[in-house]
């Protein structure tokens, strides 16, 4: 299997730690792209022009990284990141869509702030910092109830906190997110945390 990523996307970050986690790290063979390499060679995987996308053996592809994730646990892994059924099953989901809403709110931001300063839109980025605090907010207050080891839920929001910390978003959260911000400080030894920071 063949993947496609940008070395920095937190989405392509999440599939690469569910290997890891899953003890399948060499189940999808990655091919990190520059902004150009993923403009002129991913549209033709993903109609959408997004990483992660992963091109099976078959020849199908797969995107985006919720689905890329419940595909690598469904495979031969060590233990499993999405519940089989029951309540568990819809929390992990729902946590997973939080983690890659925050991802998705700290693209929004970063991209926003890298542009020259007249046209830049302070707008969109209060409104999207508005979503990042609330989205940190939720996931203080429910820090405690994390799993080890860890499912696609708390993977997501890792990813969605390292990319957070990478581009410099949201100054001052570990103030305001003590558990939170305890439990992220736990994953730096982890060996999928580790190996997979955005460059």
């Amino acid at each position: 299997m063949k993947g496609y990523a940008t070395p920095s996307s937190p989405f392509a970050r999440k599939v690469r730690m569910a290997q890891i986690e899953t003890g399948q790290e060499k189940l999808i063979e990655w091919q990190m792209l520059t902004r150009e390499e993923r403009a002129k060679l991913v549209p033709s995987i993903n109609p959408l022009g997004k990483v992660p996308c992963v091109v099976l053996d078959s020849g199908e592809a797969l995107y985006d990284s919720p689905v890329i994730c419940a595909w690598v646990d469904a495979q031969d892994g060590k233990h499993r990141l999405i519940p089989d059924s029951g309540h568990e099953r819809w929390r992990v989901l729902t946590m997973e869509a939080l983690g890659d809403g925050l991802g998705e709110a700290v693209v929004a931001v970063a991209l926003e702030q890298g542009k020259a300063e007249g046209e830049r839109s302070q707008a969109l980025i209060d409104r999207q910092t508005g979503k990042v605090k609330s989205a940190l907010a939720a996931l203080d207050r429910s820090a405690s109830g994390f799993h080890d080891p860890l499912t696609v839920g708390e993977i997501a929001v890792a990813c969605a906190m390292g990319y957070m910390e990478y581009r410099k978003v949201a100054a001052g959260w570990r103030e305001n997110c003590p558990a939170l911000a305890a439990w992220y400080n736990g994953l730096a030894s982890r060996p999928s945390f580790a190996r997979t920071l955005p460059a």
